[in-house]
């Protein structure tokens, strides 16, 4: 059994494998994508697909969100409905790919990711953008080697605040969840690693404030990656 972080630290000695979010906690690849623009098109095809208004009319604001809310709705039967998530999610990618020629490392992300195999960490992403959109991405900025894991939408039954990608990172990782540790900008993030058994701390760059992210139940949260990756260095050193 792995010895659980304390408030003070981190990390423990079996520690294996960091899991982070993509968007708004590495890139910031939602700064360029039109979120509006795809919501409308995504709602419009649900729309041609036989999903009622009022179903569409409870979902979540933004994007996510509505994906989310009609892939739990039940409003149609199963194979339809997962024919129409996937032209959904299709749909969606094409504004995610507008990030690909765009999308940068925040400050520090590099040097952590780099640093890794020497603090005897491997590294794993679970987003809820599509895999295809993070390896393009990673992929042009030279660090897709830093990964042994991409766990995006795709295929997923259900997204994040759901275990699900967490769980398939931890299979691909051939790790348990306690072996592992989530970063992510997102009370979601943290929940997501909570119901699979995995701790989590936040990084304050994106959606959810410090105060959100703690009450959600992460250990600690910082400033951004580049404070998270300080802290590693010290703990493992």
């Amino acid at each position: 059994m792995s010895r659980k972080p304390s408030a003070e630290a981190i990390t423990w000695p079996d520690l294996a494998a960091l899991v982070f979010d993509f968007d708004r906690t590495l890139v910031p690849l939602g700064n360029f994508v039109r979120w509006r623009v795809a919501a409308g098109e995504m709602r419009a095809r649900y729309l041609a697909a036989g999903i009622r208004e009022e179903v569409l009319a409870g979902a979540p604001r933004g994007c996510f969100g509505l994906y989310r809310h009609v892939a739990l709705s039940r409003a149609l039967a199963p194979a339809d409905l997962a024919r129409v998530q996937e032209e959904a999610s299709a749909t969606l990618a094409r504004f995610e790919e507008e990030a690909i020629e765009r999308a940068e490392l925040y400050a520090g992300a590099e040097s952590l990711l780099y640093d890794l195999p020497r603090l005897g960490l491997r590294a794993a992403i679970v987003s809820s953008n599509p895999a295809h959109v993070i390896r393009a991405i990673l992929a042009r900025l030279g660090v897709a080697g830093c990964f042994a894991a991409i766990v995006g939408r795709d295929g997923l039954a259900d997204l994040k605040p759901a275990p699900d990608g967490m769980l398939r990172a931890c299979a691909e990782l051939g790790l348990t969840a306690d072996r592992c540790l989530a970063i992510g900008d997102n009370a979601g993030d943290v929940a997501a690693a909570l119901a699979a058994g995995m701790p989590a701390v936040g990084v304050a760059s994106g959606v959810s404030s410090r105060d959100e992210l703690l009450a959600a139940g992460a250990r600690v949260v910082f400033g951004d990656v580049q404070e998270l990756g300080d802290r590693l260095r010290a703990e493992r050193a």
